[in-house]
């Protein structure tokens, strides 16, 4: 029986950004990913609504922004975040429109699998490992079964950027991103995380030739992202652009080839796109919007903004931003450090560490000034904040009052009060039980 609707797989990588040859990072070995973005369409200007993992996953496959959705901070451990329950995962969408939908690799937009609606949950384990279940699994699928989701979650390239099969580059020849110093730290970390994307590319690359070689090739879609920016200072756990900033590729069937897109999208838009890729409603409430007239053509109004947020992450740290083609407008909500830093010294915090004493930021900038205001155009890495700069005080209040209508329209809690995490509503239940 021949499938009516378009198999989808979603590879999706951890704190990545866009770190990749074909998005002009030097001295990255990404060539499978290269040439899969030249074979489809790759978005130039593709954002997270959150540089941080649960977050940004969270709003990828709701389509909806994270405190909205419920996940205001990670969902893992003791930091208990979760969807809602009336929130709808892709996988539950597709699954309840007949999809066979399948778990490949980690999701870390729920507490549990289950909850955001696969059917197979296929077990963990390196990039490598996790491409190589795809493969079999698809080598041993019959081509009369229902339509495929499989969502393909690596691990790589996070913390502590595993890389067991591809030996790093010698730090020394790596070219250090503008908005980093140039210190040891930050040369080993980078050789790791190179390192550890050419590992992703490996197995991105054996996915790819597994769909294109198998009897779903010309009924697929396929889509390769991350869920926001690198482990690095001024990027992860930041609303500055190499925070934020993702890979969207996409290679659809009747799509052109080769193409890059370069209007502003946000992660949120994912999800309606697939949706109208497929032929299926929009549940209500939706934040994005589809972009599908830039992959297979026909109308589409772009974007004049894009907003992203943070709430927590290891600790309360809120925040929002709008971003424009030229401006970014910063609104932080608490007097907290510049930089967040993971406890854990050794895996996740070395080169923050590093940064932050090699920086040797003066005590009176240490913490977030109320407003951040940066001309993209003159200033693409964000090191001049003209908040206070009265010649562009008209553009930041325009901004300012942007931002907070989009706030109020999407029913953004941070209005009204702090927001609690999941971890305050557990353990305040617990101590009143006693």
């Amino acid at each position: 029986m021949k499938e009516t609707r378009y198999n989808i797989v979603v590879v999706i990588c951890h704190d990545l950004g866009r770190r990749l040859g074909c998005y002009g990072a030097p001295d990255v070995r990404s060539p499978h990913i290269d040439a899969f973005a030249a074979s489809g369409i790759r978005f130039e200007n593709s954002f997270c609504t959150a540089p941080q993992c649960s977050p940004s996953r969270a709003a990828l496959w709701t389509g909806r922004f994270p405190h909205a959705n419920g996940v205001v901070g990670l969902t893992h451990a003791g930091f208990a975040n979760d969807l809602n329950p009336a929130e709808k995962h892709l996988a539950q969408i597709l699954r309840a429109a007949g999809y066979d939908c399948h778990l490949f690799g980690i999701q870390h937009e729920s507490r549990s699998a289950e909850r955001c609606g696969y059917e197979t949950v296929h077990p963990g384990g390196p990039c490598r490992k996790v491409a190589g279940d795809f493969r079999r699994f698809i080598a041993e699928r019959r081509s009369n079964e229902k339509p495929l989701f499989a969502q393909i979650g690596f691990f790589e390239p996070h913390r502590p950027f595993p890389h067991e099969d591809v030996a790093p580059l010698p730090p020394e020849s790596l070219a250090i991103p503008p908005y980093l110093p140039d210190i040891p730290a930050v040369r080993e970390d980078l050789s790791d995380i190179e390192a550890s994307i050419a590992s992703a590319d490996r197995a991105f690359g054996s996915i790819v030739q597994a769909v294109r070689s198998s009897d779903i090739a010309g009924n697929t879609i396929i889509v390769f992202t991350a869920d926001h920016g690198i482990a690095f200072p001024h990027a992860k756990m930041t609303l500055y652009d190499p925070g934020i900033e993702v890979a969207l590729i996409v290679s659809a069937p009747g799509a052109p080839q080769g193409i890059v897109q370069r209007e502003m999208i946000s992660n949120v838009d994912v999800l309606p796109t697939l949706l109208d890729l497929v032929g299926l409603p929009h549940p209500p409430h939706l934040h994005g919007r589809s972009f599908k007239g830039l992959i297979v053509g026909g109308e589409y109004v772009p974007n004049e903004a894009i907003y992203a947020e943070k709430t927590y992450h290891t600790y309360y740290d809120p925040m929002r931003a709008i971003r424009t083609r030229r401006w970014k407008l910063i609104a932080n909500f608490e007097f907290a450090p510049w930089q967040e830093t993971s406890p854990d010294y050794d895996n996740n915090a070395k080169g923050y560490v590093e940064v932050s004493r090699a920086l040797n930021v003066p005590y009176d900038v240490q913490y977030h000034p109320a407003f951040e205001l940066y001309d993209l155009a003159a200033d693409p890495y964000e090191q001049r904040n003209l908040a206070d700069d009265a010649t562009h005080r008209q553009t930041r209040d325009e901004l300012i009052r942007a931002l907070r209508q989009w706030m109020a329209d999407t029913h953004d809690p941070l209005l009204d009060g702090p927001i609690a995490q999941a971890t305050y509503r557990i353990r305040m239940a617990q101590f009143k039980a006693i």
